[in-house]
């Protein structure tokens, strides 16, 4: 096994955006994680969200393993009247010692074409489905979802090689003692085929709008933990509309510290 491969992957599926459950609106945040292999911290990332006007916003996370690996990931997406998300560009930039991967994703609802790029891959188009979403968004999902009890957890995912569906499964109410405390979890499995090396689980918490505040990821008898060691709720509004808006310009952001609420990354 590649243990490089297998860390930044690792690194690429931290969970997520929390979200007000009192109704629609989604709560900015930020939030801190460090990552361990076989009981050894190795890495770390940040997530947050941010208004960039009334309708929609920027999920972004960022997370780094040292010399060995480091992934931007940076979703943005509006929000419909109807509480609707709908992923608008998504951004991924993963590089681990001398390679680097990208993937580009446009979603065109009007066109209901979803367009993907990475530096492998010309230009593709797929049909997008009305309720596809994208590898951060569909976190939020997730979260409105577990908040709500609705069932079952499945979802029309775009990654770059287009559109599949991926469920998730509830499990039993867990505590964890974290650095925010003692945290009451609901624990929530990823399945992975019989014969898959791998097996993902992760702890959410309500209390936070439901945000992964630990993951475990086995492959191959080596064991990947991510723990939150801080979070940072804002609760301020979402600028007017006449307020200017912030610049994409910047360099994308994401935790990528992926752990599960999210399929696999492919593999470099």
């Amino acid at each position: 096994m590649n243990i490089t491969c297998v860390l930044l992957r690792t690194l690429i599926f931290i969970c997520c955006p929390c979200l007000a459950l009192a109704d629609t609106s989604l709560q900015l945040f930020s939030a801190d994680y460090t990552l361990s292999v076989d009981g050894q911290v190795v890495g770390q990332g940040t997530r947050s969200l941010r208004a960039l006007d009334e309708h929609t916003y920027q999920f972004t996370t960022t997370a780094e393993a040292g010399m060995l690996a480091h992934a931007d990931e940076q979703s943005t997406f509006q929000r419909l009247p109807s509480g609707q998300l709908q992923p608008l560009h998504y951004q991924l930039n993963r590089s681990m010692l001398f390679s680097h991967r990208q993937t580009d994703l446009v979603f065109n609802w009007p066109d209901k074409t979803l367009t993907t790029h990475t530096e492998r891959d010309a230009q593709r188009t797929f049909t997008l489905r009305p309720d596809t979403l994208d590898k951060l968004v569909v976190e939020i999902r997730i979260r409105q979802d577990l908040a709500q009890n609705r069932a079952p957890l499945e979802y029309n995912l775009a990654d770059a090689d287009g559109i599949r569906t991926y469920t998730y499964v509830r499990g039993a109410h867990e505590t964890l003692q974290t650095p925010l405390g003692s945290l009451d979890t609901l624990r929530i499995e990823h399945p992975e085929p019989k014969d898959s090396p791998r097996s993902t689980t992760f702890w959410v918490a309500p209390s936070l709008g439901y945000i992964p505040v630990q993951v475990l990821q086995k492959e191959h008898g080596t064991l990947f933990l991510l723990k939150i060691t801080a979070f940072h709720p804002n609760s301020a509004p979402p600028p007017s509309a006449s307020a200017p808006t912030p610049s994409n310009d910047h360099e994308p952001s994401l935790d990528t510290l992926h752990i599960p609420i999210l399929p696999k990354a492919p593999t470099p």
